[in-house]
């Protein structure tokens, strides 16, 4: 895209009538305006594709997470000292035992 800032022909679009230079000041105007939309669009597919990593990180972080936890309940079960406290597996015994 250019750094150039081009003016757009709109304020000359409702002089009457319409004839050919007209057209062409028309047409100016979308050779001006396309490289816009195609970076709108070239954004829009770069947001959605960090949506995705971002919506299948958190989902990889709920199966650990969900993991995590049916691990310290089957330990627990057993009678194995740990819990999960802020995020994290502790041992929960406590010192001198």
């Amino acid at each position: 895209m250019d750094n150039d800032k081009q003016a757009l022909a709109t304020d000359e679009l409702t002089i009457l009538p319409l004839n050919h230079n007209w057209y062409q000041k028309l047409a100016s105007n979308f050779e001006i305006i396309q490289p816009y939309l195609d970076k709108l669009d070239t954004d829009e597919f770069e947001i959605n594709d960090l949506k995705n990593k971002f919506d299948d990180i958190s989902e990889k972080i709920n199966i650990y997470e969900a993991n995590m936890q049916a691990i310290v309940n089957i330990l627990s079960n057993y009678d194995v000292p740990i819990a999960i406290v802020d995020s994290k597996v502790v041992d929960t015994t406590k010192e001198g035992e």
